[in-house]
């Protein structure tokens, strides 16, 4: 096992305790619903109670002050009408027993009647109204619950082929290590659209080539049948290959440890684009128009053409269009 097999191993240990005591820690909160952090929505529950108690109670005294009130004036009322109605003439006719006679009696009677009845309907005359003085609360989601089950994580896949060689291939990492020249493929494929692929060179033999190839060419790649027409890409930065030929030898800048490079793809104008950020360059190879010498679907080539330890992670791809994968 290499330093750097170790070193992962270690660091995906650390990783798993810590997935491990975030499970555990979700966990308990979902179990539990007298969490502190929901603490603050049973709180503003109990202070709207607490407001609206008050407010009902002195609603409800309010009330009965002016039902009192009312009643006090309706018996008023009436005891005036009572007086100045029969009272007063009770009061002639026992002094006076001779004037007493059916037709008194009979007035008498209707007006009594009358008071009896507007009396009996006192209660009747005083009504509520409803004012909307107290806010009811009522709890909703603000999400429907089936939001939860629609959670989805999104993984995004990118998986490289060994072609040739023995390199060391961690898919979930997207590194690749090796110590001997070897030559690789991106399983994804790429037909329209603008892609990018960010690499960075861990440890490097200076001897790196980052390219494309048409995935019609794969047996002539695992047969080692050069020249192949669809090869396009460079060797270190700056030497071109072109239709499976590479350029008359050229002085070619040094990629350095901890270095990074970027590969675009722009598959509708059929150019690729080789991007060396810490020295601000940026290379181009446009396609010749025949569109049989290297037609899509393209896939990623990248060749370590020395012996040496290399070691090379994909830290960030975009995928712009339409992609097909195997």
């Amino acid at each position: 096992m290499t330093s750097y097999d170790i070193e992962r191993q270690e660091k995906l240990k650390k990783e798993f305790d810590n997935v491990y005591q975030e499970h555990n820690r979700l966990q308990q909160d979902l179990n539990s619903d007298l969490s502190p952090k929901y603490q603050p929505l049973l709180n503003s529950i109990d202070k709207w109670e607490e407001d609206a108690i008050r407010k009902i109670q002195k609603t409800a005294e309010n009330a009965r002050h002016d039902v009192r009130k009312f009643l006090k004036e309706a018996n008023q009322q009436l005891e005036y009408i009572l007086n100045n109605t029969v009272t007063e003439k009770l009061r002639e006719t026992i002094q006076q027993e001779n004037k007493l006679n059916e037709i008194n009696i009979d007035q008498w009677l209707v007006y009594l009647s009358e008071i009896r009845k507007q009396c009996e309907n006192i209660s009747s005359s005083i009504e509520f109204s409803y004012k909307n003085a107290i806010q009811l609360i009522k709890i909703r989601r603000s999400f429907p619950l089936k939001t939860f089950q629609a959670i989805n994580v999104h993984h995004k896949q990118f998986n490289f082929v060994n072609i040739r060689g023995r390199p060391i291939i961690h898919q979930h990492e997207h590194v690749i290590s090796s110590i001997r020249p070897s030559t690789i493929v991106s399983q994804n494929k790429y037909t329209t659209g603008t892609h990018y692929f960010r690499f960075r060179i861990e440890r490097n033999t200076k001897e790196l080539f980052f390219g494309i190839i048409s995935e019609k060419d794969d047996e002539k790649l695992k047969q080692n049948r050069h020249p192949i027409e669809s090869i396009h890409g460079w060797w270190n930065i700056d030497r071109r290959v072109i239709a499976g030929r590479k350029d008359e030898f050229v002085s070619t800048l040094d990629i350095y440890n901890g270095d990074e490079v970027v590969l675009i793809l722009n598959c509708n104008a059929r150019e690729i684009f080789l991007e060396y950020p810490s020295m601000n360059k940026l290379n181009a190879i446009k396609m010749i128009d025949d569109i049989r010498v290297c037609s899509p679907p393209w896939k990623l080539l990248i060749e370590i053409g020395k012996p040496g330890k290399c070691l090379l992670s994909l830290i960030e791809w975009g995928l712009t269009a339409r992609r097909t994968d195997d």
